[in-house]
């Protein structure tokens, strides 16, 4: 097993938000704010065939992952894209799910 941590985040769009609406704020969100936070890795959204997201994030640890957790409440280009999304108030974490990586493909080394 390694350090990493992944984390699932499960949602629809928000009533009234559109998914142009959606893909401009996951953008600002990742080019703003999480690509600028330690220990971030990597970060996908899927959309499935019944219309329901999943946001993928990628951390070096579960502390890194938690620290920006508190960060992004504070964060114009979180809220922008939190807003865009109606998760279910059922689901941990405020929607969220992680796991540790068992493994996953070798990160290319820095030249």
């Amino acid at each position: 097993m390694t350090d990493d941590v992944l984390e699932l985040a499960n949602f629809t769009l928000a009533d009234g938000a559109t998914e142009a609406q959606l893909l401009s704020a996951s953008d600002a969100f990742q080019r703003d704010f999480l690509g600028q936070q330690n220990g971030f890795i990597r970060r996908d959204m899927i959309r499935r065939s019944d219309g329901t997201y999943t946001d993928v994030i990628l951390w070096q640890s579960r502390a890194d992952a938690d620290a920006v957790f508190g960060r992004a409440q504070n964060a114009e280009a979180a809220s922008a894209y939190f807003a865009c999304m109606k998760i279910d108030p059922d689901a941990m974490n405020t929607g969220g799910r992680s796991a540790q990586s068992c493994d996953h493909s070798p990160r290319q080394a820095d030249t």
